[in-house]
């Protein structure tokens, strides 16, 4: 038997998994892309646009880690500089995972 650890990518939860060695088991496929935040509403839905000027608006601020949604809103908030998002992709899901400030 094989013993597998792992943490979740979304949610940071720590699961386990045990199989027969004889078995396969699948690996989800794991993209990640850049977008421009182009707005934020009172609900913490997100506009965001892509190096080719493709739009998104079906994602919220991220709620996982605690604090990183305060964290790009307070630097969206501040106005002077464009915010870059990482969007990780996964499973059927996709979620912001991480923010930088880029000097225009």
């Amino acid at each position: 038997k094989c013993n597998f650890d792992a943490v979740d990518i979304f949610t940071g939860k720590k699961l386990q998994d045990m199989v027969p060695s004889s078995h396969g088991t699948m690996v989800p496929i794991v993209n990640k892309t850049e977008w421009e935040i182009l707005d934020i509403d009172e609900d913490n839905a997100v506009t965001l646009m892509d190096e080719g000027g493709e739009q998104k608006a079906d994602l919220n601020l991220p709620t996982i880690p605690d604090g990183l949604g305060a964290e790009i809103r307070a630097a969206w908030n501040e106005g002077e500089n464009t915010i870059s998002v990482t969007v990780q992709a996964a499973v059927g899901i996709e979620q912001i995972i991480s923010y930088k400030t880029v000097n225009d």
